[in-house]
């Protein structure tokens, strides 16, 4: 019946009788007139997978070239001690972060308890205390005195 099909020719009441070619032509113009209305921007494509390569020291790292786009480069060190991160910002400069590894087994969380700080407060030398507390009165005298001498003056 038609050889070429078209699906909005049967939902368009407008559309009496088909011609392809005048449906054709004016589908060509709206997709010019659509090109040359919308500029062209260029692509830009974000490269895949992180940027940076192995390093031997943070000397190194101080030295090389970033993307000025604004991405984390990363940096490891070649003997697997630490990992540099090195960022454009927006200032111009370059920001440098050293992340190291820590041992998560060796560290162990203190938490503060009643108890724990009546064991502290034990431990603390009342002679020291006291000695503190024999200092500050000596210094409010003192003050004192310096004080009533500027009164008299």
């Amino acid at each position: 019946m038609f050889n070429n099909y078209n699906p909005y020719y049967y939902y368009n009441p407008v559309m009496r009788q088909y011609d392809p070619q005048q449906f054709n032509n004016n589908q060509n113009q709206q997709n010019q007139n659509q090109q040359s209305q919308v500029p062209q921007q260029p692509m830009y494509r974000q490269p895949i997978g992180l940027q940076g390569k192995n390093v031997d020291s943070i000397d190194v790292v101080k030295a090389m070239d970033i993307p000025l786009d604004g991405s984390v480069s990363y940096f490891p060190l070649t003997d697997g001690t630490a990992i540099v991160t090195k960022q454009l910002q927006q200032d111009g400069t370059s920001k440098t972060m050293i992340y190291k590894p820590i041992d998560v087994a060796n560290t162990q969380t203190n938490y503060v308890t009643v108890d724990k700080l009546k064991e502290e407060l034990k431990t603390v030398n009342s002679k020291e205390i006291k000695d503190i507390k024999d200092e500050i009165k000596t210094l409010k005298r003192e003050f004192r005195d310096y004080i009533e001498d500027k009164k008299e003056d």
